[in-house]
């Protein structure tokens, strides 16, 4: 080991191909098999994405394969990353890997090292490069443009919540180079963000990392001092799942408990026994369950507002009506146009066109004062069979309809944070916001005409959105928080809900939605 330590950097070639050897060799330490492959993929493909259960080591093992890939390569840049705050980098990363620099110090007598910076020369190196929680999207994306070196890796942690332009600028620096590697790991919440589009369109690799295979829940002993526990992995179990009663169907929403747990026990957190586990299928009641224990995506969030199975329906019937009648309106239809201006910068206006079930194409621009966004909206407006538009008058809003009025629309402004105007059986609604969403949601739900095109953002932001209902009051997630789910503001499906806003002469109470036109389709 001396030998190869004072032979410099060169002795490391032989592990070039072999991570797994290296971090057993050179750290003296054992991986699970979930690490192993993580490790493996990041050697054969451009882009890994390890989904990660809790507890499993996915920032212990990042730091282990920046520290294998800097060494076992020359002309080597890596990157590391977290989601802000720097904190985040600071102390789990960059912990783990100052971890392995203070026991292993022969392993880098000849780098220098500083703060979140490991250098054995000008070009090669290991840093943190933190992400600023404010400033423009340029300004974050520059923080990853420009890189350039024969052996580039990038490591993101929590990638999830990392803003997308930092993925479209490690993008730009993945064209070139003999071995480029992306690695993002996270623990899967929510079906948003690039991440989770690079798994939707396969653009990476996918890994996980579960709870349920981790030696330390097989064996239940600690074989891995400071990860997941059967203890722990039993309980979760008993309190976030159930198993499934005779004759119920398995779903997505189950796991086959594995022969090994079968009889395990578990104590509460008042240390009150559960029963010992039987084998079987369990229905999963807390989505927590998927991403904590499983490393997966839950299949449908307890108190998601809008089911994926309601829009693929929609999306079903969206494109048989356009195979039989083409991109058009139902005939006879007339239509109501939904207007959510969009502020400068990145945030983008959208126009979304509802006639009764069928929506059309969204229409959208970007970086315009109020004042054109009113001429490109009543532009919109009038070469489609509409009877009325809604726009959202809150904030910046506040002066396009009676700007469109003026050029011949009939526009109205809708305060959408104002006091709603409905009820339903389920509660009252908080705000008029909620109210529009809780249509839109009805409207998908029991509406068997309703018709939503091919858009993987309006489906994205549609299956973002929770609500939840508290002392008799539905509450639907707030736009800031989709804000911070997205990346992005949930411009289309705002839109969308505009075209529920109801006239005095329709109000009812209690609320139901009412389709506003039953159409006969020759299907």
């Amino acid at each position: 080991m001396i030998e190869k330590v004072l032979a410099g950097f060169d002795s490391y070639d032989s592990y070039t191909k072999d991570p797994i050897g290296f971090c057993e060799t050179e750290f003296g330490e054992s991986y699970t098999d979930d690490v192993k492959a993580m490790m493996l993929s990041v050697r054969d493909n451009p882009i890994t994405i390890a989904q990660s259960a809790n507890a499993v080591g996915k920032t212990h093992s990042a730091a282990r394969i920046a520290i294998w890939f800097y060494k076992c390569h020359k002309d080597v840049q890596v990157y590391t990353a977290a989601a802000p705050p720097e904190d985040n980098l600071i102390r789990l990363l960059w912990g783990e890997i100052g971890n392995i620099v203070a026991k292993h110090p022969k392993l880098f007598q000849k780098e220098s090292i500083k703060s979140l910076h490991i250098s054995a020369g000008p070009l090669d190196f290991i840093t943190g490069v933190t992400i600023p929680l404010s400033g423009t999207s340029a300004q974050r994306k520059a923080k990853f443009s420009g890189k350039h070196r024969p052996h580039l890796l990038f490591i993101l942690d929590e990638g999830d919540a990392i803003p997308d332009e930092i993925y479209e600028a490690i993008e730009g620096c993945m064209s070139g180079g003999t071995m480029v590697r992306l690695l993002v790991m996270f623990n899967p919440r929510s079906e948003t963000g690039e991440a989770y589009r690079m798994i939707r369109d396969r653009q990476a690799n996918v890994v996980h990392l579960s709870a349920v295979n981790h030696p330390n829940v097989v064996t239940g002993e600690n074989v891995i001092p400071g990860a997941v526990d059967r203890q722990t992995t039993v309980r979760r179990i008993n309190q976030w799942c159930r198993l499934l009663a005779d004759n119920e169907p398995v779903s997505d929403e189950c796991f086959q408990l594995p022969d090994f747990l079968v009889g395990a026990e578990s104590m509460d957190q008042r240390a009150k026994p559960f029963p010992p586990l039987k084998s079987g299928y369990y229905k999963i009641t807390n989505p927590a369950f998927s991403y904590m224990v499983l490393g997966q995506y839950p299949a449908q969030g307890s108190n998601q507002l809008i089911s994926k199975e309601w829009t693929a329906a929609a999306r079903s019937r969206w494109d048989l009506y356009v195979s039989k009648f083409g991109e058009v309106p139902p005939h006879e239809v007339v239509g109501i146009m939904g207007v959510d201006p969009g502020e400068f910068g990145d945030d983008m206006t959208q126009c979304a066109f509802r006639y009764g079930g069928w929506v059309d194409k969204f229409i959208g621009w970007g970086g315009v004062d109020m004042m054109t966004t009113g001429d490109r909206a009543s532009e919109q407006y009038h070469k489609r069979p509409l009877y009325t538009c809604a726009v959202d008058a809150n904030g910046v809003g506040a002066g396009v309809a009676p700007h469109m009025r003026r050029l011949r629309c009939n526009a109205h402004g809708v305060k959408v944070q104002e006091r709603a105007t409905e009820t339903t059986e389920q509660g009252e609604f908080g705000i008029l916001r909620d109210q529009l969403w809780w249509a839109c949601r009805e409207w998908l739900r029991v509406d068997s005409g309703s018709m939503i095109p091919p858009d993987e953002e309006l489906l994205e932001e549609l299956h973002t959105t929770t609500y939840e209902i508290k002392n008799g009051r539905i509450k639907i997630m707030d736009k800031d928080t989709m804000r911070e789910h997205l990346k992005r503001s949930p411009n289309k499906a705002d839109a969308l809900c505009m075209t529920f806003d109801i006239s005095a002469q329709e109000k009812t109470t209690p609320f139901v939605y009412k389709p506003m036109k039953k159409v006969a389709y020759a299907w």
